[in-house]
Parts: C-alpha cells; sequence; structure tokens
C-alpha cells in the first residue's frame, strides 16, 4: 500500500485525542484475531495517534510494522471511500514491495457514526482467503471494539494523578493553621462478576462512571480523588474528622450505587466500599493513612460490602490487615536480600530408637539487626498477600544449598530432616517439576527429607497431593500428615495419602492428663498408627509427665521445647548436634512461643 499524506474526506470527524486503548480493547483483538485465524490483528486511529496490535509471530510482527510505517493512512481513506470497509488479496507492505499476505479492514466509529480508526485482520499468503463470512464478522468485532474505543475512562473522568493527589494533600496538611484531615480509600465491589457476566468493557464503564460520581459538589474544599488503578480509588478530605468522613464515604456509597444501575445494558447492582482513616502529622506522602484506610475497606468488604468502616485500633481485625501490609512489605525486602533463616526442632524417639535422626525443620524472617522473627509475626501478611510460595522455594532453596555444602558431616548419619509444604505451593503446577530436579543421588537424596503436609493443604490440592507423593517416595522421600485428628476426614485421607508420619495436633496434647477424650483419641491414634505401620509423632509437649504418658499410649515420638527449641540448622549439621535447653523460657513463654510455631506449620 503506497504511503499517503492526504487528509480524510471533508465532513469526517477527528477527534482532538482519542481515547487510550484498555485491557478490554486487548482481549477483543485476541477474540478478533482466534475468530479469524489471523496472523496479526490491529486497530489504528486516525493520524497515528495510537495503534495496538496482537501478531501470533515474528513475522507477523513485521508485517504490521511495516503496513502502519508505509500504509495505515491509506487504509483508512480507502475505508472512508469504501463505506466502512475493505479487503485485499495482494496485501504489500509498500507500494512496489512483494505481495505478502491478505488484509481485511473495517471502520472505527464514534459516537455520532464519524469514522476515528479501522480494525484490521492479515493472513499470510500461504493462509486461505478472507470471504463475505469473514468480512462481516470483522465488522460486528468492529462496532463492538468501538463501543470500547468510546467508554468513558476513570482517568476522562478529570480524576487526580497520583503525584497531583500527594501533592494536594502534602500542600495542604502543611499549610499554617490547617487541620488535619482523613483519607477514603475505596474499592468497587465485585467488579469481576460484571466483567464476566458482561465484559471488560462493561467494566471499564462502571470504573469510568465510578470515577464521575465520586467528584460530588457537597465534598470540602481542597478535597482530591485519585483513581489509584483498576477497581480502586482514594479521596482525600482536607481539615474532616473521622466521623464528617464517615459520613461523606457513606453519601459517596449511596451516589455511586444510584449512578452505576445501568452499565451496557445489564441492569445491575453495583457498590463501592470504604474505609476511612485519619491523616497523622508528618504523613504528607499518605502512606501510614492510605495503608489504615486500605485495611479498613477489606474489613467493609468482610462484613458485607457496600458499607464503611473507620480504622480503629481497637478493631483486631482491621489493626492485623493493616499489620499484614506494613510486614508483607518487610517480608518481600527479606525475601529479595536473602534474610530468611531456617531452624531446626528435634523429634525425640519415646522408645529407645535411635536408628534414625528427624528434625522439623521451621523458617524465620531474619531482621536488619540479624535476629530471628517468629512466623507468628509474617505468616498471615505471607498468606493474604500470596508469598507463600515465594517463601516455601526460598526456605528449600536455602535447606538444599546447606545441605549440598554438608555433605561429608551428615554422610555417615541416618538422619530426615522435615519440612512443610502449604497449600499454594503443593497446588502450583511448575513447583512439583522444580522439587523433582532437586532431589537425586546427585543433588539431595531423597532419604533425607521428609515433607509435612496439613490435611487442608491436602485436601485442597488431591490429585497434585498424590502425584507427588507418588513421584517423591520413588526418590526415597517420606511424607507426615500434620496437624492429624483436627480435620472432618482424618481418617479418610489416611487411606489417599501414602504418608509414613502422622502428627497429632497439639490440642491433644496440652490437654491429655485432664482430658479423657483426648487420652481416648491419642490412644487410638497410636493403635491405628502401629496397625498401618505409620509412625505417630506428638507435638506440644512441654512436661515430663506427659511425655511419660505418651510413652504408655503407644506415641513413638515426640517434638516440643522439653526436648529442646528450635536452634539454627548450623548446629544441627555439626557431628554433634547442640539442642538448646528448654529451661531458657518460663512455662507461659514457652506455650506461647511454641503455639506460634505450629500455628503455620504445613504453611512455612
Amino acid at each position: 500500500m503506497a504511503r499517503s499524506a492526504s487528509q480524510p474526506p471533508s465532513g469526517t470527524v477527528v477527534p482532538a485525542q482519542p481515547p487510550a486503548p484498555t485491557a478490554a480493547v486487548e482481549a477483543a483483538l485476541a477474540r478478533v484475531r482466534d475468530a479469524l485465524d489471523a496472523v496479526f490483528v490491529a486497530v489504528h486511529a486516525q493520524g497515528g495517534r495510537y495503534s495496538l496490535s496482537i501478531a501470533r509471530d515474528k513475522p507477523g510482527a513485521r508485517l504490521i510494522e511495516d503496513l502502519w510505517r508505509h500504509g495505515a493512512e491509506g487504509m483508512l481513506q480507502q475505508v472512508h471511500a469504501g463505506g466502512g470497509s475493505i479487503g485485499t488479496n495482494r496485501l504489500r507492505g509498500q507500494s512496489d514491495g512483494p505481495v505478502c499476505g491478505k488484509l481485511v479492514a473495517s471502520a472505527l466509529r464514534d459516537r455520532s457514526g464519524a469514522i476515528i480508526g479501522l480494525l484490521a485482520a492479515v493472513r499470510m499468503v500461504d493462509q486461505p482467503k478472507f470471504g463475505p463470512t469473514d468480512s462481516a464478522q470483522l465488522g460486528s468485532f468492529a462496532a463492538e471494539m468501538s463501543a470500547l474505543m468510546n467508554a468513558p475512562t476513570a482517568e476522562s473522568a478529570g480524576l487526580l494523578s497520583w503525584s497531583a493527589f500527594q501533592e494536594r494533600a502534602r500542600t495542604l496538611e502543611n499549610a499554617a493553621g490547617a487541620t488535619a484531615g482523613c483519607v477514603l480509600y475505596g474499592d468497587l465491589d465485585q467488579l469481576h462478576v460484571l466483567n464476566k457476566l458482561a465484559g471488560l468493557g462493561a467494566g471499564d464503564q462502571a470504573i469510568a462512571a465510578v470515577g464521575e460520581a465520586l467528584q460530588d459538589e457537597s465534598l470540602p474544599q481542597g478535597a482530591g480523588v485519585c483513581h489509584i488503578s483498576g477497581d480502586r480509588f482514594a479521596v482525600y478530605l482536607p481539615g474532616t474528622s473521622l466521623s464528617q468522613g464517615r459520613r461523606l464515604a457513606e453519601q459517596l456509597c449511596r451516589i455511586v450505587s444510584e449512578r452505576c444501575a445501568n452499565i451496557s445494558g445489564l441492569r445491575t447492582r453495583l457498590s463501592i466500599s470504604f474505609g476511612v482513616a485519619f491523616v497523622p502529622a508528618g504523613d504528607g506522602e499518605l502512606t501510614q493513612a492510605l495503608a489504615a484506610a486500605e485495611a479498613a475497606c477489606r474489613a467493609a468488604k468482610d462484613r458485607g460490602r457496600g458499607r464503611v468502616e473507620i480504622y480503629q485500633d481497637a478493631d483486631q481485625s482491621i489493626v492485623r490487615r493493616n499489620d499484614d501490609v506494613l510486614v508483607a512489605s518487610r517480608l518481600r525486602r527479606a525475601l529479595e536480600t536473602e534474610r530468611i533463616g531456617i531452624v531446626a526442632q528435634p523429634l525425640v524417639s519415646l522408645t529407645g530408637d535411635t536408628s534414625t535422626e528427624y528434625f522439623e525443620l521451621l523458617v524465620r524472617m531474619v531482621s536488619e539487626t540479624g535476629t530471628f522473627i517468629s512466623p507468628a509475626h509474617f505468616m498471615s501478611a505471607a498468606t493474604r498477600y500470596q508469598m507463600l510460595i515465594d517463601l516455601d522455594r526460598t526456605m528449600l532453596i536455602r535447606v538444599f544449598n546447606r545441605l549440598r555444602s554438608a555433605r561429608d558431616e551428615i554422610a555417615n548419619r541416618r538422619v530426615r530432616f522435615s519440612l512443610n509444604l502449604s497449600g499454594p505451593t503443593i497446588g502450583d503446577p511448575s513447583f512439583l517439576e522444580w522439587l523433582a530436579t532437586s532431589i537425586g543421588e546427585n543433588s539431595i537424596p531423597g532419604e533425607w527429607l521428609q515433607f509435612e503436609i496439613t490435611e487442608t493443604a491436602a485436601v485442597a490440592n488431591v490429585a497434585q497431593t498424590q502425584d507427588m507423593i507418588r513421584r517423591l517416595r520413588a526418590r526415597g522421600v517420606e511424607f507426615a500428615l500434620d496437624d492429624f485428628g483436627t480435620g472432618v476426614s482424618s481418617f479418610a485421607y489416611l487411606k489417599a495419602f501414602d504418608v509414613s508420619m502422622l502428627k497429632l495436633d497439639g490440642s491433644f496434647t496440652r490437654d491429655l492428663l485432664s482430658n479423657l477424650r483426648s487420652e481416648s483419641l491419642v490412644r487410638g491414634i497410636a493403635q491405628l498408627g502401629q496397625s498401618m505401620g505409620i509412625q505417630t509423632v506428638a507435638e506440644c509437649v512441654e512436661t515430663e509427665p506427659v511425655r511419660a504418658r505418651l510413652a504408655e499410649l503407644g506415641i513413638e515420638r515426640a517434638q516440643g521445647f522439653l526436648f529442646g527449641q528450635p536452634v539454627p540448622l548450623e548446629s544441627i549439621l555439626s557431628a554433634q548436634p547442640a539442642v538448646a535447653p528448654a529451661a531458657a523460657a518460663a512455662p507461659a513463654e514457652v506455650a506461647s512461643a511454641e503455639a506460634a510455631d505450629k500455628a503455620v506449620a504445613g504453611q512455612s
């Protein structure tokens, strides 16, 4: 196609700045490509102000680059002259170039019907020609694409950028005589449902409508509204108390509901949830305030959606969420800088069997000062912000590297190290392949390892768990079912999962001497384990009378501070491992610390 500098025919309306392509446009392009079996599809705006394309391969990408550079404006002229569509079976990237493919294109129009761009689909030379059915199908896609391109966006609603939003808050908060304000964090409820029912374009329209609704006339002077990203918004309210902020947030909730009742012809009950937080002195960047408001917003969603919650120090669920935001950032830095430590705790034989040593390896975050931080402080954040897979893999890499370097020290010892695996890790399709390549004669012998899985994690991924157990047991790895006895189907899953060890939940151990039901359950599990050839281990053993009673009931191993606190892995790898005495902590502190470890068993 020849290069053309000609202007569009008279009467054509050309917008000063066409709206930018959205994620919905990209998704629609992918559908066009698949429906027409095209090597690439693309949208192109009048005057070349934007273009967006999806190519199947590098030749397709090169072809579209040549096409847009040398023929896009000429194609637009032909679309005008051809009544809105064109096609050719002798497509050339340049007027004097070789035939390189086949093309069909259809016009994109604004709300008035004027042509503002085109939608094109291209096949390579060796593909079939485009027929009338293909042209009609592309025309239908072009109408859908036009609606998407003309949809309002949150940015077009006149909202502040994030930097402008922060600058406004910083200026007003630091002004002489100014009283502190508050910030609202808003999150549109269940936008994914609308996207699924009506398409991504409807979601884009909903976000834009919310942006318009949030700029209400009743907001105080100097207030600012920011579209953070996706379905999330922030509102800064200068000189506003928390109670006033709550009333304004509730008002905005009502306005959003009223204005967003009909999106793309679909009547739906859209709503937005808000969290309100005070802006503390010196927080001109709104970092602390926005984190607190986000935590309150998540609590509002948990408690029913379409509502407002104020961040309060006394509300533990909100405090936990706010803490998780801060802890997650620290944990992410720890993972990036490899500040992850490993400690070990022995599983001691109650029968005098010393043929094999067992140690459970537990993860710790290492603070910037070098101290170990218990998982009780970071596991909630790791779970909430989907960091368990990264945490598990980082721990395994660290353990595997240390075991390789200590091969000579432990080669003559019969020792097995037990590590916890979380549910998300077990369900990760790539994890088993990675793990299988790390275990073997030339790497880490499977005979050195045991993986602990909780019933909850195993049940959530039954097929993956069974496959993992089958493949790794063939390499000498053993498996333990952790927290046994707490689930509704613990005994049934003994048939589904080929495990070598049952670890009784600590709740049975703590009241063993005072609760006959606990004692009966422990005795039953011990007998079951013996009949099935499965070792039994009692967790959280802290006193000598409990240890003695467990041995009488037939439990084979025990773990707890009676035998030793968790110590750095390095001391276990020595020829004569050192075990820290239990007397270093008071009984109440011991119980608390051990409970923190066991609370995250199977997650770390």
